[in-house]
């Protein structure tokens, strides 16, 4: 929706910050979101001299966001919520990824370019469904990176504070009041919460079990059959271990994004 387009910016530039030029970040030196080669194609298409993307313009910041990210997205004929969490996962992936996310959340031909069905099958599904399935698969694609390792930590924040947002933008725009969005919230808080509880007890119990029962093998008098089977499933065990350590990280990220927005809308 056009009229939710300021405050996704607003949170896109809350995000994206000033300028960075991390050596492990393939997008080398970035400035609010904008990389140095998205900045020359600009510049080159609009007949412009070459520059440092640190000196690119409010002006030019705004034009690039439009056109090379939101209107591929076909952002103003989203519903609201649905198009910030799209918005956000095409400026940080790229506009295929994000597109793709959303017709895979939508359950729609995949194909990476919005076109009419995806924006009618959009208008048809409940958008806070559709927003939490977005971002549920942007997680997963960015813990599959070589460099989760490096920005992990705040990636999955990110993600988790533009589910929170975007639903909180969908449930406003829906018609809910101020109060039932920070109720709403809260509930999605709370639930969030026992999760990431769960998946760190269930970590701590099969990493412990795993260890004891190992330590009472009597390794010396194992075929080589029997220590390929036992290596297996410990292999097996430690990435159900990995799993579930990072599903406790997520979920406590995701409770931390919605508290926020419940403490904003209960100060409101």
């Amino acid at each position: 929706m056009q009229i939710t387009y300021p405050e996704t910016m607003d949170g896109i530039g809350y995000s994206e910050g000033g300028f960075s030029n991390h050596p492990a970040d393939p997008g080398k030196a970035t400035m609010k979101g904008i990389t140095q080669a998205v900045f020359d194609e600009y510049l080159a298409a609009e007949g412009l001299a070459p520059r440092s993307v640190r000196l690119i313009t409010d002006a030019e910041v705004a034009a690039i966001y439009r056109t090379r990210y939101a209107n591929k997205i076909r952002y103003d004929d989203l519903p609201a919520g649905v198009d910030y969490s799209t918005m956000d996962a095409a400026v940080n992936s790229g506009v295929s990824r994000g597109a793709n996310w959303l017709q895979q959340a939508l359950g729609v031909t995949s194909d990476g370019v919005v076109g009419k069905q995806t924006i009618e099958a959009a208008a048809k599904a409940d958008a806070v469904t559709t927003i939490k399935r977005l971002c549920s698969k942007r997680t997963s694609f960015l813990h599959g990176l070589k460099t989760f390792a490096v920005f992990g930590k705040g990636w999955s924040s990110r993600v988790a504070r533009v589910e929170a947002a975007s639903v909180s933008m969908a449930k406003r725009y829906g018609g809910a009041t101020v109060t039932q969005v920070a109720e709403f919230a809260q509930l999605e808080s709370s639930s969030a919460k026992k999760s990431a509880k769960a998946s760190s007890g269930a970590a701590g119990g099969t990493g412990v079990g795993s260890g004891t029962a190992a330590t009472q093998l009597d390794w010396a008098h194992l075929t080589t059959f029997e220590i390929g089977l036992l290596a297996a499933g410990a292999i097996g065990i430690a990435v159900l271990v990995i799993f579930l350590i990072h599903r406790s990280r997520i979920q406590s990220s995701r409770a931390a994004a919605y508290a926020a927005v419940a403490a904003e809308g209960a100060s409101a």
